[in-house]
């Protein structure tokens, strides 16, 4: 049987363990801090004018762009994940249209 002492640093480390996880600190960031991120990220593409008239299409190259930065560049994996999640967010908003298109085809006929 483990002490007491021996349990808390055990379940601490699972806890960091999970807390720390790249997969969980990308979906985070793709609903807590990609928010904050996407609106200005969209600003910009919106005063460049071929992208402003294909939205999906310049969601999906920001995300692809902002994705391959965060693999290509060495920084902490933590700041990676959270770039990863960010990126996330933009592929989600390009295909979110074609998504929804698919999933009602059938609806209202």
């Amino acid at each position: 049987m483990l002490s007491m002492s021996a349990q808390s640093a055990r379940l601490a480390g699972k806890v960091k363990t999970v807390v720390l996880d790249q997969a969980i600190i990308a979906v985070m960031s793709a609903s807590l801090i990609a928010p904050y991120f996407v609106p200005r990220i969209n600003n910009v593409l919106d005063s460049v004018p071929i992208l402003r008239d294909h939205k999906s299409i310049s969601s999906l190259v920001a995300g692809m762009i902002i994705f391959g930065i965060a693999k290509g560049v060495r920084m902490p994996p933590v700041l990676a994940a959270v770039i990863i999640g960010v990126s996330g967010a933009f592929i989600l908003t390009a295909i979110l249209p074609l998504y929804t298109q698919v999933t009602n085809r059938g609806v209202g006929q």
